[in-house]
């Protein structure tokens, strides 16, 4: 029982080994608010970005799940859902699933509508330059700006970017590039070289604060969750704009099945328990359990509660 209680009061070894590459990342957590599913999926891209580990893939993955499905009943939003799947999918190893994930992310929007896979679509763009205009925007939405910057200045990123730039600007006459630039030059952040925390000395003595210029969070800044969407309806399109034969289909996944899936089904699918939005003392919580340690009140999981370690003087 000393163990089960140390266990759910110490810090997740998972989110302890992303603190070193996603600083902040446990209080990142632990201010999530099911109110605000945006803030799963912002997140979850983040751990995604800079995953190393199976565990912290499923953490990503996790936040996909919880912000699709959090899109859904608290916002009634399908268009952020299907984003948080289309995410997903790109951090999902399975074949059919991938194909799952992208069917319905078409079902909730149609703008990730998949192409008919009879037809060869976009032969003129190949995958180097589709990877590599996908990546520049990725850098610059995650903060990276001085990787983003070289890419940007290629004539053929340029003109796929300038092709499907309605995508991005929700216009057909606006070109997104000046405002690519324009954010990949800010990045890293000036501050803090996008360590999210700056260490000052303050009266003789040395602290670690949040930076003041990207508080915590460097990349770009979107007026609109749309925005954000944009970036990765962009991404989808140029990534998979060639789309495969049945041959090679059936080639890749011996003719697996396709696995229907639906809001319903994909947490199940991805044994996230969608109750569980809250991170807090080193456990996904559901909002009543999450009161309760909040007020200092925990459970064994037999329903019995208990004080934390410690509280009552005894061992």
């Amino acid at each position: 029982m000393l163990l089960a209680v140390a266990c759910a009061w110490g810090q997740d070894v998972v989110v302890s080994g992303l603190e070193e590459r996603v600083p902040g990342v446990l209080r990142s957590l632990e201010a999530l608010d099911p109110t605000s599913p945006m803030g799963y999926i912002e997140l979850g891209e983040e751990i995604a970005s800079e995953a190393r580990s199976e565990a912290e893939y499923r953490l990503a993955q996790r936040l996909y799940v919880l912000g699709a499905a959090l899109s859904r009943s608290v916002q009634g939003r399908d268009t952020l859902a299907a984003s948080a799947c289309v995410a997903l999918a790109d951090i999902t190893r399975s074949e059919t699933d991938r194909r799952s994930l992208w069917a319905l992310a078409g079902s909730l929007d149609e703008r990730y509508a998949m192409r008919d896979w009879s037809r060869t679509v976009d032969p003129q763009v190949s995958d180097d330059v589709a990877y590599a205009a996908a990546a520049a925007i990725g850098n610059v939405r995650s903060g990276q700006g001085h990787l983003a910057r070289e890419v940007l200045r290629r004539a053929d990123v340029q003109s796929l970017i300038r092709a499907y730039g309605a995508i991005l600007t929700g216009s057909a006459n606006q070109d997104p590039l000046p405002e690519l630039e324009r954010e990949a030059a800010k990045w890293p952040c000036p501050e803090c070289r996008n360590e999210r925390a700056v260490t000052r000395r303050v009266s003789g003595t040395v602290s670690t604060v949040l930076c003041n210029t990207c508080l915590g969070n460097p990349g770009m800044k979107f007026a609109s969750p749309e925005q954000f969407a944009a970036q990765l309806r962009f991404e989808a399109r140029v990534l998979n704009g060639k789309q495969r034969s049945w041959g090679a289909q059936i080639e890749m996944d011996q003719g697996t099945p396709f696995r229907d899936m639906d809001l319903a089904t994909l947490a199940a699918r991805f044994g996230v328990d969608v109750t569980q939005t809250r991170y807090i003392g080193g456990a996904w919580r559901t909002e009543e359990e999450a009161v309760k340690v909040e007020a200092g009140v925990e459970s064994d999981g037999n329903g019995v509660e208990m004080e934390p370690p410690g509280e009552n003087g005894s061992d």
